[in-house]
Parts: C-alpha cells; sequence; structure tokens
C-alpha cells in the first residue's frame, strides 16, 4: 500500500494537488494545469469534485479525474518517500510522451507503412463488402521487403526515380527477369498506391514513369497454324463432344487421397457441370445458397439471382450504374444436380462441402477471408481432380475449372439463342471479357463454317 495519499486543494491561491506522507507533516504540490474556467464557488472539498451541471464544470471533473488516475498509477507501480519525488516522475514521462508525440507527428510516413494501411482497409473496409483485393498489396509490399530501400522511403518524396530504381530492381531478380506479367503487376500497383496517396492528400506527385518501356516481351502469340491446333485455340475450352466425354467419364479411373474419394468425385464432378450450366464463376458456385433460388410461378421455371463475387462492390461504385445482379433460369440438368444434393448442407447451401456446414456471415472481414481460404484451397483440389481427368480424356491442354465457363459460353455463342448483351448479363461478366477472355473462335467458326 502507498504511503502517499492524494488531495485536490488550495494552496496559495493555486487549486493543486497535494501528495502527504502518511503519518508525517511532509506535504508537496502540484498546480493543476489546464482547467476551462473553473468556478470555485462549485467546488466540494469533500467530494473532490464541482458540485454542477455546468458543462465546464462537467468536463473539469474529467480533467481532474484523468490527472489522478495517472498519478495513482505511478503510485501502484513505483514506491516513492515524497510527493516530490513523485510530481518529478509524472512531469518526466509527462514531457517525454509529449516530445515522442512531437517527433511522430514530424516523421512522414513511409511507402511500407502506407501499404500496410492500404491492405488494412482493403481487409477491413468500413463501407464496401470485404474482398481479397489487398493480396496483389501484400505481394508488392513483400516484394519491397526484398528490395529494402524503396521501402522506407517517405511516401511524400516517392517520385520518378523511385520507379526507376524498382523498375531496375525487379528486371535484375532471377525469378521476374522476363515475365513481363510480374514486371507489369508490380509496376501499376505501385503506380495505383501513390495515387491513393495523392488522393489522400500524402503526395503531390503523380506517377509518370513509362514502365511499359521497360517490360519484357511476353507476346509469344504464334502465327504457325499448327501451334493454334495442337493447343486447341487460343481460350482453353471444350468441344462439345470433349464435354460429353467429361459428363459420362469412368470415375473409377481417377485415384483420390481421400476415405471418401468416390463422393468427392461425383461432387467435383457435379460442380463442374453445374459451372456449365449456369455459366458462372467457381466462387459464385461454391457459395451458391438456397436463398438464392425460388420458382416463378408466372413461367414455370426455376429462377437463379447472385451478384458475383467480383461485383459485389460495384453498388458503391458512383461511377457504375449497371446493375451487377445475375438473373437466370435453370437448366434441366442443373436443376437436377441442385436437387440431388438438397437438404445436404444443413447452412442451406446448394453443394455440400465441409467448410459449407456452417452460415458464413461474407459481410463480417474475418468470415469472409476464412471463407475465401478454404474455398480457395477446395478449388485447388478440384483442379488437381480435373488434371488427372483431362490427362485421361487426352486434351492438348491443361483442364481446370474456367474451362467449363468458356466451353459454356463459346456454345452459347455458337448456338446464336440470345445475343452476346444477354449471355454476358446471365454469366455475370460484360460483352468486353467475353469477347477477350472467353470465347473459342475455333470452335466457334467450326460451327459456322
Amino acid at each position: 500500500m502507498s504511503r502517499i495519499s492524494l488531495k485536490f486543494a488550495n494552496k496559495d491561491g493555486r487549486f493543486c494537488l497535494c501528495a502527504h506522507v502518511k503519518g508525517t507533516g511532509v506535504r508537496h504540490y502540484k498546480t493543476v494545469e489546464g482547467l476551462k474556467n473553473p468556478n470555485f464557488t462549485k467546488w466540494n472539498p469533500d467530494a473532490q469534485m464541482f458540485i454542477s451541471r455546468v458543462q465546464t464544470d462537467l468536463e473539469n471533473n474529467i480533467i481532474l479525474q484523468d490527472l489522478l488516475s495517472q498519478i495513482e498509477q505511478l503510485l501502484d507501480e513505483h514506491d516513492f518517500d515524497s510527493g516530490k519525488e513523485l510530481f518529478a516522475m509524472f512531469d518526466s514521462l509527462r514531457k517525454e510522451k509529449a516530445e515522442a508525440t512531437i517527433l511522430k507527428e514530424k516523421q512522414e510516413i513511409t511507402l511500407g507503412e502506407f501499404i500496410k494501411e492500404v491492405i488494412e482497409e482493403l481487409r477491413h473496409p468500413v463501407k464496401r463488402k470485404p474482398s481479397s483485393n489487398f493480396q496483389p498489396y501484400t505481394t508488392l509490399l513483400h516484394k519491397l521487403e526484398k528490395e529494402g530501400k524503396i521501402i522506407k522511403t517517405a511516401i511524400s518524396k516517392v517520385n520518378r526515380h523511385s520507379f526507376v530504381q524498382f523498375s531496375e530492381w525487379i528486371l535484375r531478380q532471377k525469378g521476374l527477369k522476363g515475365s513481363g506479367k510480374n514486371y507489369i503487376a508490380l509496376m501499376k500497383l505501385l503506380i495505383a498506391t501513390i495515387n491513393r496517396a495523392r488522393k489522400a492528400g500524402l503526395t503531390d506527385y503523380t506517377p509518370n514513369f513509362p514502365y511499359m518501356d521497360y517490360a519484357p516481351v511476353v507476346n509469344k502469340l504464334s502465327e504457325r497454324a499448327s501451334d493454334l491446333n495442337n493447343s486447341g485455340g487460343t481460350v482453353k475450352s471444350l468441344s462439345p463432344e470433349q464435354y460429353e466425354q467429361f459428363v459420362n467419364f469412368d470415375l473409377e479411373l481417377i485415384k483420390l487421397r481421400h476415405p471418401h474419394q468416390n463422393y468427392y468425385k461425383e461432387l467435383y464432378r457435379d460442380f463442374c457441370i453445374l459451372l456449365y450450366e449456369m455459366k458462372s464463376r467457381p466462387i459464385d458456385i461454391i457459395k451458391l445458397h438456397w436463398d438464392n433460388l425460388a420458382f416463378n410461378e408466372r413461367y414455370q421455371r426455376w429462377t437463379c439471382t447472385y451478384i458475383p463475387s467480383k461485383k459485389k462492390n460495384y453498388a458503391f461504385m458512383r461511377e457504375n450504374d449497371s446493375n451487377p445482379l445475375v438473373v437466370q433460369f435453370l437448366t434441366p440438368r442443373a436443376l437436377e444436380i441442385i436437387m440431388k444434393y438438397k437438404d445436404r448442407s444443413v447452412s442451406g447451401y446448394v453443394l455440400p462441402f465441409s467448410f459449407n456446414k456452417r452460415k458464413w456471415d461474407l459481410e463480417n472481414p474475418e468470415q469472409y477471408h476464412t471463407y475465401y481460404t478454404q474455398q480457395n484451397r477446395m478449388q485447388g483440389r478440384i483442379n488437381r481432380f480435373l488434371h488427372k481427368v483431362g490427362d485421361k480424356l487426352g486434351l492438348p491442354f491443361q483442364l481446370t475449372t474456367y474451362a467449363f465457363r468458356r466451353t459454356a459460353i463459346t456454345k452459347a455463342l455458337i448456338d446464336n439463342e440470345m445475343p452476346i448483351t444477354m449471355i454476358a448479363k446471365i454469366a455475370g461478366t460484360s460483352v468486353g471479357m467475353i469477347e477477350h477472355h472467353y470465347v473459342n473462335y475455333l470452335d466457334a467458326l467450326a460451327a459456322y463454317q
């Protein structure tokens, strides 16, 4: 127990905190600073507070309590022989804290610190829904940490020379040299980072380094017709015959390291068939819930509605007023698979993947990132299964989940039963993405000529 007691009192016309060594007449006083127009006619020595409802008196009570709490903490942590020692330590610590605050304010945030703030903001957004958009910035941070110099530069000091320095460092790395996509992605991210800092008022610099002039040449597009034929086209998708072979493939030919391998092989194939029938992204089928399905009485058909994971934040983008909601009728084959697994997931998901045993709140950042990691691992397992199937089928490319989305969109264009804008709508993408990434023009040409 402390030998010193504390009490507020008036001393020689000053309002002070008195430190009294118990059992002695030794007292030391510290003048209280920071009170706002104190009305001492309202001061109650017994209650040790201003007895008043006036706002300034209430605020002064808080100031006094805060001062008392800090000094009582020192008494709990240290032994003092007198109030003089107590107040001396208090003043010293407060001075150090003030100097540290001033120093911190003077020190500018570095590029590395700013990127960490960006990652945290993207991981735990205040307004937008959580996403995995922070991951590229994590990659950029790791590269800058490896480079070791630019990352320590004050964000306001990052300039063209910084970009030149980072560009040259990337090109010297054995793992990245000659890899244009990695080089371009990292340089674009650095530009995006500085643009974020500029919008935040932390720098006036507008990135103007012509990084594409230094990017490794990666255009490996061959003009040889035999190369195109052997690869199955520039976009990897299945022909109608190859897709039917997949649907009817004997799963006994594939071995998985899982005690329930037969169940999972069938689930994996059904998952891929749903990708094809619904022209959807893998993550959107994985998280498909019965809340997304309903029977339409007017058309006597089952409908499916959902917002694609990649477009869940479109509502927060003022410059984009398009409606991201996917609306489609379920095909008979899709409905057959969905009904096959009905009630298998206790949380109401369409497909009973192990991590779908609980209902996830994907607007909660922590739950979202956990879910995203688990579904990503599941996609990896499915892709390894597809690699084996593709080898058995003798495909000229490595079979992955996205091949089914490309196959379905290519077939929809070939069938010409709806305009490309409608195909884009039900697939949750854009016409531009279809033209550049989803259509196998070799298969499409074969159907028309």
